[in-house]
């Protein structure tokens, strides 16, 4: 395999956000009634990638593997544009597959582990939503509906009859064995603390967001609203970064949580713009992290000739 991919594959994310945000018309700018506020929320989302980082870091060190950090960010932050190429499956070997170019592990556990961590992500995510769901009234209907998504990914995790199930059709697929290393609850609940802390903080960047635009202010519980919304987004495989399918529900959320109709569809409609942001600024620190190390690495190549 070219040792070059992953930059391609950049590359392609790149083209795909620009015909996806293209398509949907999502770069409206929306009324701001408070810029203190409207920062709080980028610097706030921005932390929560950094955070998302140290997660996938996490994961790689229940396995034994130890990568360094600005390799996590590195990694993460420049592939954060692929899940706009449809199917979402290069988002989960993008940021492997970058590791592997550096630390030579496998491929394929590597990618594994991206997707367990992904996974992990989901579930953690949807456990802090539901909370929400949950206290709020409302939300009757949506209460069942998640939970069978919740245990669907307890599932994926969890039981080692879906662990091999996938193992065979991965089998079938590639015409080669493939072991996909399982993470046990006890290795789960290590590093979903991790988690846990990113959807928190984006959880609170979103209520920044939403008061940033409304004259009054929401509930900090509303902010739970976009920990609920984003894994449903991203569960929608078939759907580019999950547009259309995380403002709908984070638009149906606010309505049911108290908010009138043409405010919920303004703030779902402008997270978007807010969230691509907070996604450019880690992308750019990965940029700079990369091209820094790779920097260093040309400087002492020629040194030692």
């Amino acid at each position: 395999m070219n040792k070059k991919w992953h930059k391609y594959l950049v590359y392609l994310s790149l083209v795909f956000l620009l015909i996806a945000l293209y398509q949907a018309d999502y770069l409206k700018i929306p009324q701001i009634h408070s810029y203190p506020l409207f920062l709080g929320a980028i610097v706030l989302l921005f932390v929560g990638f950094v955070v998302q980082a140290y997660a996938w870091q996490a994961s790689l060190k229940s396995a034994a593997y130890q990568v360094a950090f600005k390799d996590c960010i590195a990694g993460m932050g420049l592939s954060i544009f692929t899940k706009f190429i449809p199917g979402k499956v290069l988002i989960i070997v993008g940021r492997a597959g970058y590791i592997q170019e550096r630390y030579k592990y496998s491929l394929s556990e590597l990618s594994a582990l991206s997707l367990n961590a992904q996974i992990i992500e989901l579930w953690v995510g949807l456990s802090i939503g539901s909370i929400a769901i949950m206290v709020l009234n409302g939300f009757e209907k949506w209460r069942w509906v998640v939970f069978l998504l919740w245990l669907a990914l307890n599932v994926a995790i969890f039981s080692k009859l879906a662990h091999q199930i996938v193992e065979k059709i991965l089998k079938l697929i590639l015409k080669k064995e493939i072991h996909l290393p399982q993470l046990s609850a006890k290795a789960v609940f290590k590093v979903s603390p991790y988690f846990a802390a990113y959807w928190l903080i984006w959880s609170l960047a979103f209520v920044c967001f939403i008061n940033a635009l409304q004259v009054t202010n929401v509930p900090l519980i509303w902010g739970l609203g976009f920990a609920l919304a984003t894994p449903l987004g991203i569960m929608a495989i078939f759907t580019p970064g999950g547009i259309g399918i995380r403002e709908g529900v984070m638009a149906s959320f606010l309505v049911l949580a108290g908010m009138e109709i043409a405010s919920a569809t303004t703030v779902a409609v402008s997270s978007r713009l807010w969230f691509l942001i907070g996604e450019t600024s880690i992308f750019l620190l990965a940029f700079l992290v990369h091209s820094t190390k790779g920097s260093i690495a040309a400087k002492q190549a020629g040194n030692q000739e």
